[in-house]
Formats: structure tokens, C-alpha cells, sequence
């Protein structure tokens, strides 16, 4: 996958927000349609469906964001602390299973006389939602990527309300849901999704990444 710019990565943003936007439409829309008695059902699906496209975008968002950064070719010197921390994070996971100085000394050289040289930033699995995507998990991710979390942090207890009701779905237990309720929380998590994303191309764009010198 190559981002070469801005415009291509918020295209990839645009693009993966877009078709799931389209088919968390379509359950709202059909659960205005269905009979009454069947109601819990399409609630039931809706949150499955609801959780399911809060964590894929962020992870997928998150991932792009981190791809973007990568292929600028970037030295430690010119990145954000968050950005080195997690170019370095194999490296000091290393160092932590062991007492060897010799390994210590690797991490403790590229601190010291190598931070010229350019970031080999990983993507693969670094957006870790752990499979429930809660506030503290979130939270973890935002530092990761060093995007602010002002508009979310008010949002904690519907983000993992979420994640609560998505896992009695998941596990079958037979729950039922408000459709006011469950509405509430599908323009929540739109919204917070719209914002990711704006915050995302705003970052990049401003290249907040960098270090300020």
C-alpha cells in the first residue's frame, strides 16, 4: 500500500468511512420499516454491526495515518516523541525480556548517536483496539498516534456501552435494547468516526508528526 500524500491518504479515510457510513444507513433505515415484533432482532444486529464498524475504521484509520508517516522516510530527529516511541517499541520489548547490556547498549546507541539516521516505523498491528475497543484502549491509541482527545473524553461512557453491548450480543445472551437509545449511540459513534478521520487529515496536513524545533 502506498500514500504518497495527503490527498491520497484522506482518500483512503474517505473510501473506508464511506461504505460502512452506507450500511450502518441502511440498518437504521430498515429498523423504521420492520414490524414492531421484530424490532430486538434488527437491534440486536445493529449494535453487532455498530461495534464492528467503530473498530474496524479506527484500526484502519489509525493504520493508514502510521503507513503515511512511515513512507515520508522520516529520521528520529525530526518525528514527535509518540512517533519514536513507537518506532523504538520492538526494540525496548526486547529489552524488557532480558538483562543482556549488549542488547540495552543497541537501544541505548540509537537514543544517543543514531537519532539521524531514518525511523523504521512498524504498522502492522500497532492500532491495537484489543478487540474491545473501550475509552482507555481509545485513549491509548489517540497518545499513539498523538491526536488530541478533548471531543471524546466527554464520550466514555457511551464508547464503552457500546463495547458492553456489542460483547452480550457476541456471546448470546438475549438482551434487549431501547431503539431511542440505540439511535443515540449510532450518531455517538458517527460522529466520533467523522471526527477521527477530520483529525487524521489535519494532522497530516499540518504535519503535527513533526518535532517542533
Amino acid at each position: 500500500m502506498k500514500i504518497q500524500n495527503v490527498e491520497v491518504l484522506a482518500n483512503y479515510l474517505d473510501s473506508d468511512l464511506g461504505w460502512r457510513k452506507k450500511e450502518l444507513t441502511f440498518i437504521v433505515s430498515s429498523m423504521s420499516s420492520t414490524n414492531k415484533r421484530n424490532i430486538d432482532i434488527h437491534l440486536r444486529i445493529g449494535i453487532a454491526i455498530l461495534y464492528a464498524h467503530w473498530e474496524g475504521y479506527i484500526k484502519n484509520a489509525g493504520t493508514y495515518y502510521v503507513i503515511y508517516i512511515k513512507q515520508l522516510g522520516l529520521r528520529y530527529d525530526e518525528l514527535r516523541e509518540n512517533f519514536i516511541a513507537l518506532a523504538l517499541r520492538n526494540t525496548f520489548c526486547t529489552c524488557l525480556e532480558t538483562n543482556k547490556t549488549s542488547t540495552h547498549t543497541k537501544l541505548v546507541n540509537i537514543l544517543v548517536n543514531n537519532l539521524s539516521t531514518i525511523a523504521n516505523i512498524p504498522y502492522y498491528d500497532v492500532i491495537d483496539t484489543q478487540s474491545n475497543l473501550r475509552w482507555k484502549v481509545f485513549k491509548e491509541i489517540l497518545d499513539t498516534l498523538g491526536l488530541e482527545d478533548s471531543f471524546y473524553i466527554t464520550k466514555d461512557k457511551q464508547i464503552n456501552k457500546l463495547v458492553d453491548n456489542r460483547n452480550d450480543v457476541a456471546h448470546g445472551q438475549r438482551v434487549y435494547f431501547d431503539e431511542d437509545e440505540f439511535l443515540n449511540l449510532y450518531n455517538e459513534v458517527t460522529n466520533m468516526l467523522d471526527c477521527f478521520k477530520e483529525q487524521i487529515i489535519q494532522a497530516a496536513s499540518e504535519e503535527t508528526f513533526k518535532r517542533n524545533f
